[in-house]
């Protein structure tokens, strides 16, 4: 999903004034004594560093694939949360280096101090990375611009790749492990959050990218009203086309088969994949050999990923495929920010580049695999040539069209899948308010648009916004002075979410939630935040593209996609 990047994005953490002032803190929970840190945020106010916190057993061993297993008490009398612990095992997109382990089971939380000691709003970060890679550290994602604005952040980490979501529901390998490490994670914010001053009874999770479509997962799960209360989804949803796999029964064979194993029995395979001669490292390095070819085709290439659940699993995450939960009614009943960068695509042109020949000689790839005809048809050759028509104007697709090419990329892979979301959200759960955005802001702080090198190309990179909400590595030693106060306005939107439902900011942005259409066959309008050096309210975001898919969905599904009826 992302190139090989510079060495750069390693260096220490800006606001280095917090690692001057550092005074051991400790805190009693359930599972023994954490020993922490007090340190000061960047305005000087002081919060609490707990940091690599287990709060599940190491899964590995004969719970390697299971489901996690909460962790009852430490092994040590008082354990050092001065620093992080290992992340899960993958290997990193910047680096190009194999980093984590299996034992990867750990949260950080930071708290700042509240001066009426009144309980505070906790938001628990789930990072993306396609399921695939990534964390939830500090390298990446510090919290401190959102402390400032008096909201504990938890931020966690759980299993990817095979680990986290192979499925063998005939060995009782029901999938979606990493998710229900997600969830565990959460039960253990309701149990403990408390004791660092954190009100459980007002928790909002958010998320970016799979982060995000995890995020949208958990919504739509028995436990969502149970262990938080908000939800926030940045650049993901789960009905994409990237969010679920495809073929589990197959990829987990297919990985047994190249690691090796040689017998076809259910039980010989999770034994032999359980087995202290297939190390991680071995099952990361064959992982990439389980994709179909269709899979490289289409690009974001993520071979393990969520399922839906045998209905025997004992304790279900996914128990319908999530399209059919979108239209039911009054599933979700949280409040809800949704929104997209206006160039998501930026990201997946890293890889387009290397390929523009056979993009250019085959635009169907980028035809969705929701629309029922079969590829290579001439349905199929038929709509490319629209996409063809409409995006590129007819012409070739080269250097001089990156900018058409990263919107084709952009509503393939996210925009249109999140606009029906939006529609579904907006129509079937009328007791979750939702609040819809559009990131479109380029300051000097875009990190991932800066690393990719698309500066000259149009909008807002996937990922970009993280970097005005979260400090990372590589970072300036300040902002400039407009990205300041657009990073402080941003997080004010968030945190203000978090804290009372509605998004709000001191000088009165009016966000207003979408609006529900009246009928059942009024036409939906998507009313949404733009979110630039203006914040201004807005209807229909890229309504142009929107209405060529539209048409589509109508001619080829002889169906009403505005009323979304379709198989989506």
């Amino acid at each position: 999903m992302f190139i090989k990047c510079l060495p750069v994005l390693r260096v220490n953490i800006r606001y280095l004034s917090t690692q001057k002032y550092r005074e051991m803190i400790k805190v009693q929970i359930k599972q023994g004594t954490l020993a922490g840190f007090q340190k000061l945020l960047p305005n000087g106010k002081p919060f609490n560093s707990f940091q690599g916190i287990p709060y599940a057993k190491p899964p590995v061993g004969t719970l390697r694939f299971k489901s996690p297993v909460a962790l009852e008490k430490f092994e040590v009398q008082e354990l050092d949360c001065s620093k992080e612990r290992d992340i899960s095992h993958h290997r990193d997109p910047f680096l190009q280096k194999i980093v984590g382990s299996e034992n990867c089971l750990h949260l950080n939380v930071y708290a700042p101090q509240s001066a009426n000691e009144k309980q505070l709003p906790v938001m628990v970060w789930i990072h993306g990375g396609g399921f695939w890679f990534g964390s939830g550290n500090s390298d990446f994602f510090y919290p401190l611009k959102l402390m400032e604005h008096d909201v504990i952040v938890v931020t966690i980490n759980y299993r990817l790749g095979a680990l986290g979501f192979l499925s063998l529901p005939e060995e009782g390998i029901y999938g979606n492990a990493g998710l229900k490490d997600q969830r565990l994670a959460l039960q253990w914010v309701q149990e403990n959050i408390a004791k660092f001053n954190g009100d459980p009874n007002n928790v909002t999770i958010f998320g970016e990218s799979a982060g995000a479509a995890s995020v949208h997962m958990h919504s739509y799960a028995d436990h969502a009203n149970k262990y938080f209360h908000k939800i926030i989804m940045q650049s993901g949803t789960a009905n994409m086309e990237w969010s679920f796999q495809l073929n589990p029964g197959y990829k987990t064979r297919q990985l047994a088969k190249l690691l090796g194993c040689e017998s076809n029995k259910t039980s010989d395979i999770l034994a032999f994949l359980q087995s202290n001669a297939v190390t991680a490292d071995r099952i990361l390095a064959c992982t990439l050999g389980v994709l179909t070819e269709d899979e490289r085709r289409r690009g974001l290439p993520l071979p393990f990923k969520p399922v839906v659940e045998d209905k025997n699993s004992p304790d279900i995450f996914i128990k319908k495929p999530i399209l059919k939960s979108l239209q039911e009614m009054n599933v979700v009943k949280v409040p809800t920010i949704m929104g997209y960068n206006s160039a998501e695509g930026l990201a997946m042109l890293v890889n387009a580049l290397r390929k523009l020949n056979a993009i250019e000689n085959d635009l169907e790839r980028f035809v969705p695999r929701d629309i029922p005809l079969q590829v290579y048809t001439p349905g199929i050759k038929a709509i490319a040539k629209d996409m063809r028509d409409f995006y590129f104007k007819g012409g070739i697709i080269n250097e001089k069209s990156l900018n058409e090419l990263t919107n084709v990329l952009s509503d393939y892979h996210f925009v249109v899948d999140m606009q029906r979301a939006a529609e579904c959200q907006a129509r079937y759960q009328s007791n979750a308010p939702l609040f819809f955005y559009r990131f479109n802001y380029v300051g000097d702080h875009n990190m991932y648009k800066r690393i990719f090198q698309f500066e000259a190309l149009n909008g807002a990179c996937h990922g970009d916004e993280l970097c005005y909400m979260f400090q990372t590595a590589g970072d300036k030693a300040t902002l400039a002075p407009d990205d300041e106060i657009f990073a402080n306005k941003l997080c004010q939107l968030w945190t203000n979410f978090a804290k009372y439902g509605k998004p709000t900011t001191d000088d009165a942005i009016n966000w207003k939630p979408v609006t529900c259409p009246k009928t059942e066959n009024s036409e939906f309008e998507l009313d949404y935040l733009s979110i630039d050096k203006q914040f201004e309210m807005k209807k229909n975001p890229e309504e142009n593209r929107m209405n060529f898919w539209r048409k589509i969905y109508q001619n080829y599904n002889r169906i009403d996609y505005s009323r979304l009826s379709a198989k989506l």
